[in-house]
Parts: structure tokens; sequence; C-alpha cells
């Protein structure tokens, strides 16, 4: 079965190795997610320049970039995006509505500051993969697990907003934009709420969403197999499969990648009794049909059965709007990435 890869992350600068993770277990290809806002301002750029490596593999969701000095307007929104998607980017990764770079940013996902580059994106038929919240549990010290609060993902404090608030934000945007190409990612954390999901869902016509695991939201599916089972069935056309893969065989919240991989095929593919990172139950046992849907063709129904080719002229144009906003020390990085 092809499995294409819509969500992971070149975390750690080794592009080769992200690609190299990628065959291991037998993805297709694979969509690069840049999120300069929170691990570094050259991600974007990063990112784009693995399409060097493997152009017929690597699609790529630009990031917006932040800078001190240089606030965050309508109009930077608007010509980042369209500088990025010139450059050859797949499509555009928001990470601003995740709690803890919500709280740096301080800028609302339905405020003016977007709205120009979402309506570029509906315009113009842009996919978008749309971190929106975090689990339920973030919010609270008592339930919040070890690992969200060692990476500073407690929602817990001055500057951070409610879940509801974010959500609101969202319906805010899709009510402007019907017609946006947006998965939210991590199943818009709503394996707690089901109601939740299929009420996006049915309202939405181009809202999907992607079962990047969560913490939470493959046991959820063990709890409850049939009627995820039937979430799964009625919704196979907008259900997409990402891993959040990092250029790294470790995760911080599995433990590996190969621990990841193996939670969700004996989730979603197998149907015997299994027990895996804490997880137990019974494999939904998907249809062939689904399967194939969600593994790979859902995502290429957005962003296109091959990735853009990059464009070295857009590449340039990126770079130059970059180099003057950055460091002295992000400045020579980014002129060696350039040169490789």
């Amino acid at each position: 079965m092809r499995i294409v890869d819509s969500h992971s992350h070149l975390s750690y600068g080794k592009p080769e190795k992200l690609i190299e993770m990628a065959d291991f277990f037998g993805f297709e290809k694979l969509a690069v997610m840049a999120i300069p806002m929170e691990r570094n301002p050259l991600n974007t750029l990063e990112c784009l320049l693995m399409k060097r490596l493997a152009p017929e593999k690597v699609y790529v969701y630009g990031g917006m970039t932040y800078f001190k000095d240089h606030p965050a307007t309508r109009e930077t929104h608007e010509e980042q995006l369209s500088l990025m998607m010139n450059a050859g980017c797949d499509g555009w990764k928001l990470l601003e509505s995740k709690p803890s770079v919500y709280k740096n940013l301080q800028i609302p996902l339905d405020s003016d500051v977007f709205e120009g580059a979402f309506s570029m994106a509906e315009s113009e038929n842009i996919p978008v993969t749309w971190h929106a919240g975090d689990p339920a549990t973030f919010w609270s010290a008592e339930t919040a697990p070890e690992f969200a609060v060692r990476n500073k993902w407690l929602c817990v404090g001055e500057g951070f907003p409610k879940l509801q608030e974010l959500y609101t934000q969202v319906e805010n945007v899709f009510a402007r934009h019907p017609k946006l190409r947006a998965s939210l990612a991590h199943l818009y954390f709503t394996s707690d709420d089901r109601a939740h999901a299929e009420r996006m869902l049915e309202t939405y016509e181009n809202f999907f969403m992607d079962i990047t695991p969560g913490c939470e939201m493959y046991y959820a599916f063990l709890k409850d197999r049939e009627g995820w089972t039937e979430f799964f069935e009625k919704w196979q056309d907008k259900i997409v499969f990402g891993t959040d893969m990092e250029d790294d065989m470790q995760d911080i919240v599995f433990g590996s990648q190969e621990v990841i991989n193996g939670l969700v095929t004996s989730t979603l593919i197998g149907n015997t009794y299994f027990e895996s990172a804490g997880a137990k139950g019974t494999g939904l046992g998907l249809k062939e049909e689904v399967l194939r849907k969600i593994f790979a063709e859902n995502f290429e129904k957005r962003a296109g059965k091959t990735p853009k080719p990059l464009n070295e002229a857009g590449l340039n144009a990126y770079a130059e709007w970059l180099m003057p906003r950055l460091s002295p020390e992000d400045r020579v990085k980014a002129e060696a990435l350039l040169t490789k």
C-alpha cells in the first residue's frame, strides 16, 4: 500500500536523515512542515532546500517567520506566503495556534494580520495544515502528562489562550473563508469529543483532519473501536495520515519513531489485540479502500500527486526578503545553506 506522510518536520538540520527515515518506513513521499516561528527563522529555507535532495519525494509547507524588530502585519504575511509559494512551497503550515507559540506571539488567528494570507490561500487553493489547540489535559497541572510539562506545553499562567478561544478563532476564519482547504492537525484534538469533530467535518466543505499521533488520540481509538471505525468509514474522504516524524529516530512523546509507526499501523490496519506505548486494544482493521485514501490519496487530492519543483529564482527572492531581517549569526547560517 502506498503511504504518504503528510506531516513531518526538519528540526535538527539533517535533511538526509529525514529522507532516509521515510525510506526506512516505506513512505513513498513526505510533506515537511516548516515551523520557523518556534524553532528557528531559517526553517522554511531549510525545508525548501530539501527539494534539491529528493525533488520527487519531498513536499514542503512553509511557515511564517517572526522578528522582534519587524512586527507582523497583514501585508508582511501576504508577502511571505506569496514568496514561499513562488519558491516552491506546496502549502502553508500554521503552528501559531499551538498554545505555547500563541503565548509568545499573542496574534489571534482571526485577526487582520492573517486575513490577507487566508484570503490568498482560499482564492489560490493553497492547502493548509493547521495546528489549533492541544489536548484538553494540557490546561491543568493535575492532568497534563509529564512530557507536556517538561516541554513547557502546560497551558497554565498568563498569556495562554483557552482551548475554546482557539476553536472559536478557527471557526471565525472558516466563516469568512468557507472554501479554505485546511487540514486540522492531530484530529483537531477532538478524540475526547467526537461530536465536535463530526460537526466541523459536516459544516465546512474543505475541512480535513490529519491523524498525526498526539499523546491521547490513538488510546481513544482503541477504547471505542466500534465508534471510531464507523467514524473513519464515514469520513474516509477527509482524513489524512501523518506521523510528526522529525529528522531523528527518537521522539519526545513515544520514545521512538518506530514505536509511533507500530502504534499507527497496529491501530488502523491490524485487527488483533496489541499493547504498545501504553495503549492496548484491538486494531480497527479498516477496509483497504479506506486505508488507501487515508494513507495517500486524500493528501494528494490537496497537494498534488507530485511535489512542486523548487523554483531557484523564487528561492532567491525569498532569501533576499529574509536576509536583512536575520541576526548576523543567522545570516551566516543562511548563506552557508544557500551555497551548499
